[in-house]
């Protein structure tokens, strides 16, 4: 996809006028009208003002994307054992990351979310497919279980807890890509378990 046809295509999905994106980049809605029909190229500033405002990165908005379908085997999935408990995520979506992001994550007993939570921009669903877990998302707690889900604001401060007696799994959906571990042993020290690292140093 040509980077004005994404442009566009970013800026219909999140529901934005040409004036809107314009009074939220500070460009003119000429020049974006240019952009997004390749009659002009921006720079990388504002490139990272388009990014910013339309909550992606401008590795997305440059990058060519594969016309190929990206198969991710079970057993090739990257696997990241979190913070040294006993918590694994896989990444099921292609790497490099994209635009959309999927993680699945195993919570056994006794694993809860992190102090500090995690946020970003964008969207996240998170789906919980065995066992029972609680999912803090500003000031609502919800319990959600097997068979629940829940779509939420990425740029809510949020975090997922095992809040019962087996192994729990979630799968967690997000775009743009930001998986950041959020999980810690309960009532374990802190200094061993905050897994608040962020996801391109731990892969």
């Amino acid at each position: 996809m040509q980077l004005g046809k994404k442009i566009r295509d970013l800026r219909l999905r999140r529901g934005l006028t040409v004036q809107q994106l314009a009074e939220l980049t500070g460009l003119s809605k000429g020049f974006i009208s240019q952009v997004e029909n390749s009659r002009t190229s921006p720079s990388l500033a504002t490139l990272q003002d388009l990014a910013r405002a339309l909550e992606t990165s401008v590795a997305y908005l440059v990058v060519e994307e594969e016309r190929v379908p990206h198969l991710v085997r079970a057993a090739d999935r990257p696997r990241l054992q979190i913070g040294g408990n006993t918590s694994q995520v896989e990444v099921l979506s292609a790497q490099p990351r994209r635009n959309l992001e999927l993680i699945q994550a195993e919570l056994p007993a006794g694993v809860a979310a992190s102090d500090k939570r995690h946020y970003h921009h964008g969207e996240e669903v998170v789906l919980c497919t065995e066992g029972r877990v609680t999912l803090f998302c500003g000031e609502h707690t919800m319990v959600l279980e097997a068979g629940d889900s829940c779509h939420f604001d990425g740029r809510v401060p949020h975090a997922v807890e095992n809040s019962g007696d087996v192994t729990a799994r979630v799968l967690i959906a997000m775009t743009p890509a930001a998986f950041e571990p959020m999980f810690r042993v309960r009532g374990a020290s802190p200094h061993t378990v905050d897994v608040s690292t962020d996801y391109d140093r731990v892969t």
